[in-house]
């Protein structure tokens, strides 16, 4: 079905696109919320009445398949108690183990080791690896990466730079994280119901000059919403910082217009109290985040 006709079908059955979110739809009263994604839909109420009222009135138009508190979604495992949702991609995990022979591999404690940046970003190793299997190896990795293992994604984020022509550093470093997801397979993100104060909170760092290369930072940020995580990045930043505190204030700026926009999805989702908070630890970068003074060192951000 195209999404024209699926649109014009649930404003016929009272959901409206948000504004946020074209694949987001709710009703005037926030009772009712429905993600879609492609052919697949996340459909969430406090009243399972509710739920059952629209499947029924849906399914008289469109043929669907329903399931109550699904297991499975998205490549997603989904585990649900009463008062709380544990989200993992074990499975996803454990079939990249196995296509790179490393389920049997000797677990290790971190994504990667203390020297790891100097390894990968030398030019001491000449030799050449197979670049297809680095390739899915990567690819595979970021999706969980960017959807339930933020522990991993400043590693894989590093080890992206260097798809076109990788060597046996950027082999062995791979093997490493692979080691470290076999060790952590189970690892999950962890929602858990709370009667608190309604928060979104963005946490952001920089990484400064950390490439010898062209001496750019690397941002780095996540956001927590009523203190569970919901997004996260780590990014080579696109410009060279003249210092730690601009590379401190442009990560800042990364996560503000990430923070900005799911304040937005939050609000149509019926939470409009909300009051986001940008967090960071460095003096300078807040100073002219407040003030916007201009002096001979800030005047050119």
């Amino acid at each position: 079905m195209c999404k024209a006709k699926l649109t014009t079908t649930l404003s016929r059955l009272g959901l409206m696109s948000a504004q946020s979110d074209e694949s987001l739809f709710t009703n005037n009263d926030k009772s009712l919320l429905l993600h879609i994604h492609v052919n697949d839909g996340f459909l969430i109420s406090k009243s399972e009445n509710t739920i059952i009222t629209f499947l029924n009135n849906l399914n008289a138009i469109l043929k669907l398949k329903y399931k109550k508190r699904p297991t499975q979604h998205l490549g997603y495992n989904l585990e649900w108690s009463s008062h709380e949702l544990k989200i993992n991609q074990n499975d996803l995990i454990v079939k990249l183990l196995r296509q790179f022979e490393m389920q049997d591999s000797k677990p290790v404690k971190t994504p990667c080791n203390g020297n790891f940046l100097n390894k990968i970003n030398s030019n001491l190793s000449d030799n050449t690896i197979q670049v297809t299997s680095f390739q899915q190896a990567i690819g595979s990795i970021n999706y969980p990466a960017h959807n339930t293992r933020p522990d991993v994604m400043f590693t894989i984020n590093q080890l992206s730079k260097h798809l076109i022509k990788p060597n046996q550093c950027h082999w062995n470093a791979l093997k490493h994280l692979l080691r470290y997801l076999n060790g952590t397979k189970d690892k999950c993100l962890v929602y858990k119901q709370q009667s608190i104060k309604e928060t979104l909170t963005g946490w952001a760092d920089a990484d400064y000059a950390n490439n010898k290369e062209d001496r750019k930072s690397v941002s780095g940020y996540v956001i927590l919403a009523f203190t569970n995580p919901i997004f996260w990045l780590s990014k080579k930043q696109s410009v060279v910082a003249q210092s730690t505190t601009e590379a401190e204030y442009i990560a800042m700026n990364v996560c503000s217009k990430q923070l900005r926009w799911l304040n937005f999805v939050l609000n149509d989702l019926g939470h409009s109290s909300l009051q986001p908070v940008l967090v960071n630890d460095n003096s300078g970068a807040v100073t002219i985040s407040k003030q916007a003074s201009l002096n001979a060192n800030t005047k050119h951000i």
